[in-house]
């Protein structure tokens, strides 16, 4: 692999996290507030599914008098029985936090005017798709955690 180095002293840590896409970004913010994180990837720091990942992301966050139930209910339809219940009611009412907290590091979600863009996509009856950069939202929200 030409151009990566390759380390044979030791690594003292507290967390390691194995994995630079969303969900191990996320987990190293949280564990450094309780010690030194290391992040290992595979391969370079915007090397990951989640940075590759294109459309939006979902939260119910949109004006037409969206609400939490709706997006539940539309989330478990397009499972097709596939979904766990209790586990889309905690991805669903967390979401907003989540999108509230990425706006607050940095996170740069498309806009009209002063508006977000909230974009209605197929199984959801109202609009409540964020995008970034048109269709580069995994990478605005890897670079965001990063």
């Amino acid at each position: 692999m030409a151009g990566r180095s390759k380390s044979t002293s030791p690594v003292t840590t507290d967390f390691l996290i194995i994995g630079s896409g969303v969900a191990g970004l996320r987990a190293a913010i949280e564990a450094s507030r309780y010690g030194k994180v290391t992040v290992l990837n595979k391969g370079w720091r915007n090397e990951s599914n989640s940075a590759f990942a294109q459309g939006g992301i979902a939260a119910a966050l949109g004006e037409e008098g969206e609400q939490i139930q709706s997006h539940i209910e539309d989330t478990i339809d397009a499972g097709k029985g596939l979904c766990r219940p209790e586990a889309v009611r905690i991805l669903v009412e967390e979401g907003p936090q989540r999108i509230h907290e990425l706006i607050a590091w940095g996170a740069e979600f498309d806009k009209v005017g002063d508006r977000y863009a909230f974009a209605r996509e197929g199984a959801h009856r109202h609009s409540r798709i964020l995008r970034a950069k048109g269709d580069a939202t995994g990478n605005e929200i890897v670079r965001t955690l990063v």
